[in-house]
């Protein structure tokens, strides 16, 4: 079972690595402006967000396996209708829905899928070594589909999508094998009475303490609610989540125009994929660097790093540079979003850890909406390098707040990648 899970995990990670660092420049060759463009990605965003409470319910309480083939189905159909359809504006949003629930559905539950069986096959494996192995073989398979995505790109940028289209379909074939798989280990498990174990725990959680009626439940619900509330109210109030939440808007404007940056016709592709395998090595170099002791003000140094970088990309017109620009502004990038990560880790108790990275994503995922189209509207107005600053001012504030401390406070913490 676990070659099913690491089989459906490595082609899912093909087939986006077919399109991750292309679709913006095939959005762009079709005829959408850079403003549209925009507003389909906060369509995706908005979309896949909104899917990650239902389709984790769907996970949990139903089938893993039906839920996740539902999410391969989506992305299947939204890649179709933007391999066909795609200079149609409307029908790009209705694809961009499709794909956000898709990308909700892998959210999280792909890896967690392929954890769960390998501790199953090999109990000694620790979670260290099972989260090192999936990041090996998310990033060779990401860059591997890029690879076949770059030379579909060359042939007509609009095949991408075809690439993509045929590793999902193929995702679905290893989690068929996990439902046979597992209904042979349930058929096994049934006792003498045709009781299986899911519906034995059932009977046992339905046998609890609770009184008759709905009191409990509802009141037990209410608290939740209340509860959830009273967290977020108080976790608004914590710079370190301003902190995630403005940086991570100091950082939208490069992450998401780099793309058009190096978009060309022969040489642009290979520009593009480049910055694919740079941004692998990156995560790896700023999450090495956030474990070195370094100078006490390594984060603000990092910040003026990114704000540099960024306006090299921008600004120069020769692709070696700005690929160059792109790769220091990537580590540097990866290295202050850890280190703001274990901040925002240490200052909060564990029993709010989850809320407090769902409000942070709420907050940050509200204010995304707004700024990109801005960027979008930028870029289309000025140019793609102006668009490309438009939230670097973020950073210069996070930058002048950080140089405005005394450097006793700024404490270094040692990141665990782990936690991301």
């Amino acid at each position: 079972m676990v070659r099913f899970a690491c089989l459906y995990n490595a082609l899912i990670y093909l087939g986006a690595g077919c399109f991750s660092v292309y679709y913006m420049v095939a959005y762009h060759d079709v005829g959408l402006s850079v403003l549209l463009i925009s507003i389909v990605n906060v369509v995706f965003d908005v979309s896949e967000s909104a899917s990650e409470l239902p389709t984790s319910v769907l996970f949990d309480r139903w089938s893993r396996e039906r839920t996740l083939i539902i999410g391969v189905l989506c992305r299947v159909a939204g890649f179709i209708l933007m391999l066909f359809w795609s200079a149609s504006f409307a029908v790009l949003c209705l694809a961009n829905v499709l794909a956000g629930i898709g990308a909700a559905v892998e959210s999280g539950a792909a890896s967690s899928l392929y954890i769960e069986y390998a501790r199953k096959h090999d109990p000694s494996l620790g979670m260290k070594n099972l989260v090192s192995r999936l990041s090996a073989m998310i990033g060779v398979c990401t860059i591997c589909g890029g690879a076949v995505g770059a030379v579909l790109f060359l042939l007509d940028s609009q095949l991408i999508w075809l690439g993509a289209t045929v590793f999902y379909v193929l995702a679905i074939i290893p989690l068929l094998g996990l439902m046979r798989a597992g209904s042979r280990t349930k058929a096994a498990a049934t006792d003498g009475s045709g009781t299986t174990e899911r519906q034995t725990e059932a009977s046992v959680e339905s046998d609890g303490s609770a009184e008759p009626g709905e009191s409990g439940t509802s009141l037990t619900v209410l608290d939740h609610v209340r509860q959830t509330v009273a967290a977020a109210a108080v976790l608004l109030r914590k710079p370190e989540i301003w902190n995630m939440v403005v940086f991570n808007l100091g950082t939208l404007s490069v992450l998401t125009f780099w793309q058009l940056l190096l978009m060309g016709h022969q040489t642009g592709v290979w520009w593009q994929f480049a910055g694919l395998v740079f941004t692998n090595i990156a995560q790896i170099v700023g999450s090495r660097l956030g474990m070195l002791r370094l100078h006490p003000r390594s984060g603000d140094i990092a910040i003026l790093v990114l704000i540099v970088s960024a306006v090299v990309l921008a600004a120069t017109p020769m692709p070696a540079v700005r690929i160059l620009a792109f790769f220091v502004f990537s580590c540097a990038q990866m290295y202050v979003a850890n280190m703001i990560s274990s901040s925002l880790h240490e200052s909060i108790d564990d029993s709010i850890r989850a809320t407090a990275f769902s409000v942070g994503s709420l907050v940050l995922m509200a204010f995304t909406a707004v700024v990109t189209p801005l960027c979008g509207y930028i870029a289309d107005t000025f140019s793609i390098s102006w668009g490309t600053l438009t939230t670097i001012p973020l950073l210069v504030a996070l930058l002048i707040a950080g140089l405005a401390r005394k450097p006793e406070s700024d404490k270094r913490v040692k990141v665990d990648i782990s936690l991301d």
